[in-house]
């Protein structure tokens, strides 16, 4: 019975193991997450946009979880992981660099057709570079600290919280509109960022240690 109590909480921490650390990667105003805003803040196929971004998304995590858990060469994932770490890092010293600097953000009033939308979303998920690093190498690479039924738990973890953050923030925005250009709330996104970027960068660093 504690063997079995054990697993699940194992499976469950696998799992929101997985969601903070793509929360954590995501939660920037990039190129994506300020299109879904925009389309939330407009409501123009505000959530045909996040359903988009995240079954793009979930194919790049996918590739990058699976992928690198069928790959024999403990060299090639430990350099998968190093680039990882130091992606993080760089990241993490942007964000404490930039801190509480005035965020210029304009949202137009462009309303697009919902296929014009569709094809915006794909674009600034496939055609970004960053995406790529963020779901295959940063994701699939701390994917390879988890070995069985953990790492299925890790990915589904993944794939959760990219969809918590996208439909979150379609939400957010749809509802409080006039109230997320205000300092206050960059500098809030800016603490939780650092904070869970910093707290992800450790336990990576951490797992080179053990």
């Amino acid at each position: 019975m504690l063997c079995r109590k054990s697993s699940v909480l194992e499976f469950i921490g696998a799992v929101f193991s997985g969601a903070v650390l793509v929360i954590g990667i995501i939660a920037g105003i990039g190129p994506q997450n300020f299109n879904t805003m925009s389309h939330g803040i407009r409501r123009n196929h505000e959530y045909w946009v996040a359903t988009t971004c995240f079954l793009a998304d979930a194919v790049l995590i996918l590739i990058g979880c699976i992928g690198l858990s069928l790959t024999n060469s403990k060299l090639f994932i430990l350099l998968i992981n190093i680039i990882g770490v130091a992606f993080l890092s760089y990241y993490l010293w942007i964000k404490v660099r930039d801190f509480n600097k005035p965020h210029n953000i304009k949202f137009n009033h462009e309303i697009l057709s919902k296929k014009a939308a569709i094809l915006r979303a794909l674009g600034l998920t496939w055609l970004n570079p960053l995406v790529f690093i963020d779901t295959i190498v940063v994701i699939g690479g701390a994917s390879t600290h988890h070995n069985g039924w953990q790492h299925t738990a890790f990915t589904l973890g993944a794939l959760l919280g990219d969809f918590i953050w996208l439909y979150g923030l379609t939400l957010i925005s749809r509802t409080f509109a006039e109230k997320l250009n205000r300092p206050q709330v960059w500098m809030l996104i800016d603490v939780s960022t650092i904070i869970l970027v910093a707290i992800i960068l450790i336990k990576m660093i951490s797992y080179f240690l053990l």
